[in-house]
């Protein structure tokens, strides 16, 4: 019975072995058959990337160009393996200088062909061939381009602590941008607005950034930041009394206004509150008005002011008259 048992186990042993020996054989002769249909030349269809030159400076892209291909190559299987498993060993040079566009206009359609990128993809590739590109034509839309200078308009909204306010003119810096696209869209364009600066509370100077709106996708915006320098202040309530002048007053005619000098009131900052001077403000009477209309009285208008003063208010508001006219 120990004899039997033994039999049994040397003949599984034996099967095993064959079984074994059968699959390496197998797989040899796979191997083989691989190896020898590899040797033969085959045509594929496989991806590659595309890459353009030369394309015109002066013209905008409206969509962006195909970055892939498929092409029709043939070489033998071991080359062709490999750009299967690494498709980025295949790239295709599209040359600006062969679109095809319709110059007269501004805008339209224009197109190149990839058919003539072949003789170069078969130069700078010696292991396969290619034997057709899809698409054999590529169409976009374009735009001519334009470069333009604008001046920048901050969006703002201020609010200032009681008794502060703006002492100067807000400094922006730049003050004017460079803006490219299509000529159509800079036409249109007279400024560029900055995205809104939102400051509460305001009772100090400082500096701040803010970014530029961008209003549509086909400009571009250099820079795209600018910076705000504030002068803020503290303002006290000043008055002074400067004297009337008559403007339009036809030659020989005389005038003479009651009073002949006007009180203004203003705000100023406490910084420049020493550089006030009446000689920096002029009120007038048009004396226009006399023929215009029957006024009894003139009003007082403030023809000139210094920047650093606000809210301005004159007393009297208008003055008496006597015009003795020319005969």
């Amino acid at each position: 019975m120990a004899r039997s048992k033994s039999s049994s186990v040397l003949r599984t042993s034996l099967s095993r072995r064959k079984v074994t020996v059968f699959g390496i054989c197998l797989m040899l002769a796979s191997l083989f058959w691989v190896l020898l249909a590899c040797n033969d030349h085959y045509s594929t269809k496989i991806r590659a990337s595309v890459s353009y030159i030369n394309m015109p400076e002066n013209r905008m892209l409206i969509e962006k160009l195909p970055q892939t291909a498929e092409m029709l190559v043939n070489g033998s299987g071991y080359d062709l393996i490999a750009y299967i498993i690494r498709p980025n060993l295949a790239n295709i040079i599209i040359d600006g200088r062969f679109i095809g566009i319709n110059a007269s206009s501004k805008t339209g359609q224009a197109f190149v062909t990839t058919t003539s990128s072949i003789d170069f993809f078969n130069r700078e590739h010696f292991d396969i061939k290619a034997l057709n590109i899809l698409p054999d034509t590529i169409f976009f839309s374009f735009f001519e381009r334009g470069i333009k200078k604008v001046p920048v308009h901050l969006n703002r909204y201020f609010t200032f602590d009681r008794q502060f306010s703006l002492s100067d003119s807000i400094t922006l810096n730049p003050d004017s941008i460079i803006i490219s696209g299509p000529f159509a869209t800079l036409d249109s364009i007279k400024r560029i607005e900055t995205e809104p600066l939102i400051l509460n509370g305001l009772n100090k100077s400082g500096d701040y950034s803010v970014k530029i709106k961008k209003t549509s996708k086909l400009i571009n915006y250099a820079p795209m930041e600018v910076g705000v320098h504030l002068e803020v202040d503290k303002f006290t309530e000043a008055e002074l009394e400067v004297p009337i002048f008559i403007e339009n007053l036809i030659i020989g005619d005389s005038l003479e206004i009651f009073p002949k000098q006007a009180k203004i009131t203003y705000l100023v900052s406490l910084s420049n509150y020493n550089k006030v001077d009446p000689k920096l403000f002029r009120i007038s009477a048009d004396a226009f008005d006399i023929r215009n209309a029957k006024n009894v009285n003139l009003r007082l208008n403030v023809k000139q002011f210094p920047p650093y003063v606000h809210d301005i208010r004159i007393k009297p508001e208008t003055v008496e008259f006597i015009i003795r006219k020319n005969k």
